[in-house]
C-alpha cells in the first residue's frame, strides 16, 4: 500500500489557490505587472501574444500539471501490478468523460454567463455546485444507491442546462467549456495511458516528449503524416485536440516524480533526523530561491543574468550535495537533477518564438516549468514533514486533496451566495474607490475558498472524477 503523499497535496494546493487568487485579484494599472499573467498585463489588460516573459501566475497552471503526473504512479501503480488492466482503463476514461462534463458544465452555469435575473442566475450556479456533490461524490452502499444518486446530480444539470438554453433562450453550445479542466481531462486520459506504456522505462517515456517534438516541428510541413495526426478532430474537437498533447511535457515529466517516490517510498516518507532537519532547511531555501531567480529573471529579460545565475546555482546544488549526500539527501539529489536539466534544456529553447511565454506556451516554458516543480517539491516536502500540524500548510494540503471543489467554489458558492445577499455590491463600490480597497474581496474569496473546501475534506466529502 502506498501512503499519500502529503507534500503533492501541498503542491496541488498552492497550484489551486494560486489560480483563484490569480481569478480574483482587481484589474488594475495601479498594481505592478508581475502580479498578472504576463502575456495579459497593465495599463490595459489586453492579450499580447508577442510579449515574453513569465510571472508567479504562469507558475500555477503548470504546477498543478505535474502534481497530476506525479499522482499517477501513486494512484495507479498497485493496480497495474495486480494486473487489473480494465479497471485501470475504465476508470481513465470515467476520469476524462467526468471532467469533460465538468468543464462544459462550469462554463454554460457559471453566473456571468447566464441571461436571465440575476437571482435566477445566482440560485442556478448554487444549486449546480450543490448537484456536483451527487456527481463527484463516491457514496457508499449498493450500486443503484451510489448510481442512482449520481444520476440525479445528472439531471438537476441537465435540467438546468434545458431551462435556461430551450426556456430563456441562452444557447448551449459544447464547444464552449473551461479550457483548464478541458485541458486537465484530456491529460487525465492521454498523461495516465502514457504513463502506462512507459511504467517501466524512463528513457522511453522521455522518448514519447521527443517524438511529440518531432511532431510540432512537422505539423505545418504539406503532405506530411505528422500534419494529418495534428489536424485529425474534425467532429470531436470539443473535447480533443492534438495540440493539448503539449501539455505531455509537464505531466509527463511530473510522473517521473511520481516513480522515483514509489520506488524510494521508506526514504520519501521518512521523516528527517536531528542532523537533516537544519541542512533540510538549507536546501528548501535554496530551491525556492532558485524558482523565484529564474521566474524574476526571465520576466525582466535580463537573459545574461539568467544563464549566469543558472550555472551559479548549478555550482551551489553541486556543493551542496557533495556535503550531503545520504539519507534523504540521496533522493533529494535525483530530483534537483531532474529539475536542474529540464531547466537547463528550457535555457536552450528560450530565444524560440520570441521568448518563453505561457500562451502561446512554447518548449521552454514547458521544460521550465517542469524543472522548477521538480526543485519546489522540495520545498513542499520539507514544509509538510517540519510543520505538518501548523494550520497554513494544513489547509492547504486539505484544498490540494479536494482540487475541484476549491476550483469552482468561488464561482458556483461563494460569488452567488454574496451575490443574493447584497454584499458583492459593496465590494464593487470599495473598489471604485481604491484599487487597495478592492483586496478586501481577494481576501475574503480567499478566506471562504479555502473554510469551505477545508470543511468538506474535513468531512470527507471528496469530489472525484
Amino acid at each position: 500500500m502506498i501512503k499519500r503523499n502529503y507534500s503533492i497535496d501541498l503542491l496541488r494546493g498552492l497550484a489551486i489557490i494560486g489560480m483563484v487568487l490569480a481569478a480574483v485579484i482587481p484589474w488594475t494599472s495601479e498594481f505592478p505587472a508581475w502580479m498578472y499573467h504576463a502575456q495579459v498585463g497593465p495599463p490595459n489588460f489586453q492579450f499580447n501574444p508577442n510579449q515574453p516573459g513569465i510571472t508567479w501566475v504562469d507558475l500555477v497552471f503548470p504546477f498543478f500539471l505535474f502534481a497530476m503526473g506525479a499522482a499517477f504512479p501513486l494512484a495507479l501503480r498497485n493496480k497495474l501490478v495486480n494486473k487489473q488492466y480494465d479497471e485501470i482503463l475504465l476508470g481513465l476514461l470515467r476520469r476524462g468523460f467526468l471532467l469533460v462534463f465538468f468543464a462544459i458544465t462550469l462554463a454554460y452555469l457559471t453566473p456571468e454567463n447566464l441571461t436571465g435575473p440575476i437571482w435566477l442566475n445566482y440560485a442556478t450556479s448554487l444549486l449546480t455546485f450543490f448537484s456536483f456533490f451527487l456527481v463527484f461524490l463516491r457514496f457508499e452502499g449498493g450500486k443503484l444507491r451510489r448510481y442512482g444518486l449520481q444520476l440525479s446530480g445528472f439531471l438537476v444539470i441537465g435540467l438546468l442546462i434545458w431551462y435556461h438554453s430551450e426556456i430563456l433562450a441562452n444557447t448551449f453550445d459544447k464547444s464552449k467549456s473551461n479550457i483548464i479542466i478541458l485541458v486537465l481531462g484530456n491529460m487525465a486520459v492521454f498523461g495516465a495511458f502514457f504513463w502506462l506504456l512507459t511504467s517501466e522505462n524512463f528513457l522511453l517515456r522521455v522518448a514519447v516528449l521527443i517524438a511529440f517534438m518531432g511532431i510540432w516541428f512537422t505539423k505545418d510541413i504539406q503532405g506530411g503524416w505528422t500534419q494529418i495526426l495534428w489536424n485529425f478532430h474534425p467532429d470531436i474537437s470539443w473535447f480533443y485536440n492534438f495540440s493539448f498533447l503539449k501539455y505531455l511535457c509537464i505531466v509527463l515529466p511530473g510522473s517521473i516524480l511520481g516513480d522515483l517516490l514509489v520506488r524510494n517510498k521508506e526514504i520519501a516518507n521518512s521523516l528527517y533526523t536531528d542532523i537533516e532537519r537544519k541542512q533540510a532547511r538549507r536546501l528548501a531555501v535554496l530551491g525556492l530561491s532558485f524558482v523565484i531567480f529564474h521566474v524574476a529573471t526571465l520576466y525582466m529579460r535580463l537573459l545574461h543574468v539568467n544563464l549566469l545565475g543558472h550555472a551559479v546555482f548549478g555550482g551551489l546544488f553541486f556543493l551542496f550535495f557533495k556535503k550531503n549526500n545520504d539519507g534523504q539527501f540521496t533522493f533529494y539529489k535525483t530530483l534537483v537533477s531532474w529539475g536542474f536539466v529540464l531547466a537547463s534544456l528550457a535555457l536552450f529553447f528560450e530565444p524560440l518564438d520570441g521568448g518563453i511565454k505561457k500562451d502561446p506556451s512554447s518548449f521552454s516554458y514547458w521544460f521550465l516549468t517542469s524543472g522548477l516543480a521538480f526543485v519546489f517539491y522540495i520545498v513542499c516536502d520539507y514544509l509538510t514533514k517540519r510543520f505538518p500540524k501548523n494550520l497554513v500548510v494544513s489547509s492547504i494540503v486539505k484544498n490540494g486533496q479536494n482540487p475541484m471543489i476549491a476550483y469552482c467554489v468561488s464561482t458556483f458558492c461563494i460569488t452567488p451566495v454574496l451575490g443574493l445577499a447584497y454584499i458583492l455590491p459593496v465590494f464593487d463600490q470599495l473598489s471604485t474607490m481604491s484599487p487597495y480597497l478592492g483586496l478586501i474581496r481577494t481576501v475574503v474569496y480567499l478566506l471562504l475558498m479555502v473554510m469551505i473546501t477545508n470543511y468538506a475534506t474535513t468531512k470527507k466529502w471528496f469530489w472525484r472524477s
